[in-house]
């Protein structure tokens, strides 16, 4: 079944943050202007920080942390690996395209997702 991202292969599996500081950067400032507009808008700032008191949400948060690091660092070199990573990876976009809907970021996950896919979807 053919795939629109195209076939797996190692080359844009291994890239990651650290190895591209174009990407550093462009993410780094997705984060500033991120941050800037959730702490100006009082309601957003709110339902961040209930999301930050939400016990059951941040127990899940740091399962998915310990998951997704765990995916991230295997050094298997086999195309389940790769998968694995690729999905992992997928997943995290998921997540902070659904923290930002919560937090009514509008537009930010097309920027979200534009970086990543233009820096690290190689």
């Amino acid at each position: 079944m053919p795939s629109y991202k195209g076939p797996l292969s190692n080359k844009h599996i291994d890239q990651n943050v650290s190895s591209r500081p174009d990407a550093m950067m462009s993410l780094l400032g997705f984060i500033v202007i991120t941050a800037f507009m959730i702490i100006k808008d009082k309601e957003r700032f709110g339902k961040f920080f209930v999301l930050l008191k939400n016990k059951q949400f941040m127990i899940t948060l740091l399962g998915i942390i310990i998951f997704s690091a765990w995916q991230l660092n295997s050094k298997e070199d086999d195309a389940e690996t790769d998968r694995r990573k690729r999905a992992t990876r997928e997943a995290i976009l998921g997540l902070i395209i659904a923290v930002l809907a919560y937090l009514d970021l509008k537009l930010a996950p097309f920027f979200i997702i534009w970086i990543v896919s233009y820096y690290l979807d190689k």
